[in-house]
């Protein structure tokens, strides 16, 4: 399953201002019920907080990858924020977070849950795509971004 068929415009929120990084996840998980896959939208928040709260999902290099499993969603989903300022997010190397990709999963699919997560690993330790990412202007961009980048990975044997 690709990044992108799970990847809603609606789920895209450019130029993000936000004060902390509960803001920011409040305001990601806030875009998901437009899809129209979402069951339950307190019970989305309260997986990926508690996850959260377990072990920082920040990686570094100004990346962070909130995700969660559970039943309250019909199908994975995946949001972005690029962060205008950039917010500091207990990254483990202290830099502040500037990309935030937010993954909910369905918790009886763990195997793609994992799928997703690696193509998103992949596709954010490319420069490149993060730079690109950073300077879209639009969310159909964002969406096109991951399209083309995904189609260009499968390309190769």
């Amino acid at each position: 399953m690709r990044l992108a068929a799970v990847l809603h415009e609606k789920t895209i929120l450019l130029r993000l201002q936000a004060h902390s990084k509960e803001e920011v996840l409040e305001r990601l998980i806030a875009t998901l019920p437009a899809t129209g896959l979402v069951q339950d939208l307190e019970e989305v928040q309260r997986v990926i907080f508690e996850r959260e709260q377990r072990m920082t999902t920040c990686i570094g290099g100004g990346i962070a990858f909130p995700h969660g499993k559970t039943r309250a969603v019909l199908a994975p989903l995946v949001a972005v924020a690029t962060l205008d300022p950039p917010i500091l997010m207990d990254a483990p190397d202290g830099r502040p977070v500037e990309v935030v990709v937010l993954l909910v999963g369905q918790e009886d699919h763990v195997g793609t849950h994992l799928r997703l997560l690696s193509r998103l690993s992949r596709l954010m330790s490319n420069a490149g795509f993060r730079s690109h990412l950073m300077q879209a202007q639009t969310a159909r961009e964002v969406l096109e971004l991951f399209e083309q980048a995904e189609a260009l990975h499968e390309s190769y044997p």
